[in-house]
């Protein structure tokens, strides 16, 4: 079990005053002339974003998407990874290392399935760590390439998130989202080496990141919905969140839910069928997406919509909110709906 003392001093650590302004961009070193509390234009989940992030749904291509990214790496490569298994993503990772990367991988500390790659990549001279013990799970998903390509996906480094399971990600080259993904990074590389602390400035983010801001952005996240709600989900066992979802509901928002049938926890479908919302069971795959699409913007990242999820554990996402990247998860998020049962 991990120290409850260890994470409210963790906790302390996560967040800086600091905020970027509008001509520093995402150098907080640079000058500007707005002052510096000024809110800057990546301080907001909707911020317009320098370039669009790209989308894609798993498990196609998922597998060679990763290993062409890790080939691609010529500097840097770092990985924050909940649960790692994958022996080819392996074998990628270290040929990466043996070519001169800087590859360094983090990885839950109490995930049994991580002991052999953990082994693999020691023996390798792979640079790795357990996540900090400030979190009740380090279950991030997310990779940093050569200081400018990140992607953050609700996918492990599995073999059924390979082959079966229902997952979104995005590719961000966004300078300031890729400049807070690798301040996250850097904080629990320190952490979980012991190093002095290096708490990530998240004070004016895009990111949605737990333990930080996660519950009350997808609070923010569902309350904006005027028209449709979306949720494809593993589960929804927060009863905020639940309540929210069915606020949208009596707001007179079209409110559809659809969640992994095996994994239900018997309160959602009655909470969610009780206030008059379209609820379905994933069947016929693995759902272990973590999605909310309100009013044509979606959430996408490792977030489970439970209390752990959204205030315990080190987690990773963010809106995509640019029309092309979001229309490939609309679309997919139509066919799971009429693919599945209705309950």
């Amino acid at each position: 079990m991990r120290s409850s003392a260890v994470v409210v001093l963790g906790l302390a650590l996560l967040v800086t005053g600091c905020t970027r302004t509008a001509n520093q961009g995402g150098d907080d070193d640079a000058p500007g002339d707005a002052a510096p509390d000024a809110p800057g234009p990546g301080c907001f989940p909707t911020s317009p974003r320098s370039t669009s992030v790209e989308a894609f749904v798993a498990p196609t291509g998922l597998q060679s998407r990763i290993t062409s990214l890790i080939d691609s790496a010529q500097t840097k490569l770092d990985i924050q990874m909940y649960l790692f298994t994958v022996s080819a993503i392996a074998d990628r990772v270290i040929a990466a290392h043996q070519r001169g990367v800087d590859v360094r991988v983090i990885l839950d500390p109490d995930h049994e399935g991580n002991l052999t790659t953990r082994t693999r990549l020691t023996s390798a001279g792979v640079p790795n760590r357990n996540a900090p013990a400030l979190y009740s799970f380090s279950h991030a998903k997310y990779l940093l390439v050569d200081g400018k390509t990140a992607l953050v996906m609700s996918a492990n480094f599995n073999v059924d998130a390979m082959d079966s399971e229902r997952n979104y990600g995005i590719v961000d080259r966004d300078a300031d989202d890729f400049a807070d993904l690798q301040a996250i990074f850097d904080q629990d590389w320190a952490g979980g080496g012991g190093e002095p602390p290096r708490p990530a400035d998240l004070s004016c983010t895009r990111l949605i990141v737990a333990p930080n801001n996660a519950r009350a952005r997808l609070l923010d996240h569902i309350a904006s919905a005027t028209q449709t709600l979306d949720v494809e989900a593993l589960y929804v066992s927060d009863d905020e969140i639940r309540s929210a979802i069915v606020a949208a509901k009596s707001r007179g928002v079209r409110v559809r839910v659809l969640i992994e049938g095996s994994s239900d926890d018997a309160g959602s479908t009655a909470v969610f069928k009780a206030a008059g919302i379209e609820v379905h069971y994933a069947t016929s795959f693995y759902l272990h997406a973590k999605l909310i699409v309100a009013d044509g913007v979606a959430f996408v990242g490792s977030q489970n919509f439970s209390f752990s999820g959204l205030d315990k554990n080190r987690e990773v996402g963010a809106l995509v909110f640019e029309p092309a990247a979001e229309a490939i998860i609309q679309q997919q998020f139509e066919t799971d709906w009429s693919s599945t049962p209705a309950q």
